[in-house]
């Protein structure tokens, strides 16, 4: 058996491996992701911050050197709100993309 881990072969589908140095997430609901997003982000509702709904992708890049979380919404009072909440939360790696996918 290798090492490799049920994790790690979902994200490297994904295009994220071990030398990924940084994690998009999108934080809109799902339909404005499917309408218009930034190639290579994830979707992750940012109501799932607040419910403590974690996905691997987090697991994998949450306070690990040289990692960065970088989370968007429409417009960046929005996204504020949610990356405060991810910091809250335990996260200290994350980063707000200034401006908003607007």
């Amino acid at each position: 058996m290798s090492g490799v881990s049920a994790i790690t072969y979902a994200t490297e589908a994904l295009g994220i491996t071990d030398q990924t140095s940084f994690l998009l997430l999108d934080l809109r609901e799902a339909d404005e992701y499917e309408f218009w997003r930034i190639k290579e982000s994830l979707c992750y509702p940012a109501a799932n911050i607040a419910r403590d709904k974690m996905i691997p992708e987090l697991f994998r890049f949450k306070n690990k050197a040289n990692k960065l979380i970088i989370v968007y919404m429409s417009d960046e009072r929005k996204g504020c709100a949610a990356a405060n909440l991810m910091s809250e939360k335990g996260f200290e790696n994350v980063f707000l993309l200034s401006g908003g996918i607007e």
